[in-house]
């Protein structure tokens, strides 16, 4: 990771008063995707910006800004670690969906409606994170397997679903969508980011594991049923 500072000063000496961050963002990354290196981070006067603050801070005009700062990683470096931190992180988010499915089936819906809805969220993000990540990977050159686009289709109906159980707080379609739909959505999710993790590196050589289990664990909730 590079860290990158500029003054106030130096960036109103490139650019005129009016012009707002947003400008300077978008500059600053376009600058770097030309060497394949992406903005991790933005500090602006010395506070370090979530999303939510980046978007609030676009607005604001560099007559208003002191310093600079921006952290920078390579794409394919950043990519590891995203794909890294969802490998680790799935299998106990399966264990946790399992869990709840049981308990909902055994308890109904109470207690339990703020686990399944950080549940949810988590897996909204897990899908937001992984469209983001192939997007980033494909405009660095990086193949990327089709089978990743048709899961991310799929994906964002089986959350619709989950979302609008559990708003209805029909407990027994929810429990049916976390421990079948969505289970296997983040055994799927697992598999193709193992697969992803090895091309990245250039370890995978073979038929990828994904299309040889894609039909059995689909298909795991029609032949429960």
């Amino acid at each position: 990771m590079e860290r990158f500072k500029v003054s106030g000063e130096a960036l109103l000496d490139f650019y005129q008063k009016n012009v707002n961050l947003e400008q300077v963002f978008s500059d600053i990354e376009r600058d770097l995707q030309a060497s394949n290196q992406v903005v991790c981070r933005y500090i602006v006067n010395g506070l370090e910006l979530s999303e939510v603050d980046e978007l609030r801070f676009a607005e604001v005009q560099l007559s208003e800004v002191e310093s600079l700062e921006y952290l920078t990683e390579r794409s394919e470096d950043l990519a590891g670690i995203v794909i890294r931190a969802w490998v680790e992180a799935l299998p106990e988010m399966m264990l946790k969906t399992e869990a709840l499915a049981a308990r909902m089936r055994a308890q109904g819906l109470s207690g339990l409606l703020k686990s399944i809805s950080e549940l949810v969220q988590n897996c909204e993000t897990l899908v937001d994170s992984v469209m983001a990540l192939r997007v980033r990977m494909k405009a660095a050159g990086t193949p990327i397997r089709s089978s990743l686009v048709e899961l991310e289709k799929v994906s964002k109906k089986t959350v619709l679903e989950a979302t609008t159980a559990l708003q209805s707080k029909d407990f027994v379609l929810l429990a049916d969508v976390l421990e079948y739909d969505l289970n296997n959505m983040l055994q799927m999710y697992l598999e193709h980011l193992k697969t992803l993790e090895k091309d990245l590196h250039g370890e995978h050589d073979g038929k990828s594991d994904i299309e040889q289990n894609r039909s059995h664990s689909m298909g795991r909730r029609r032949l429960a049923n």
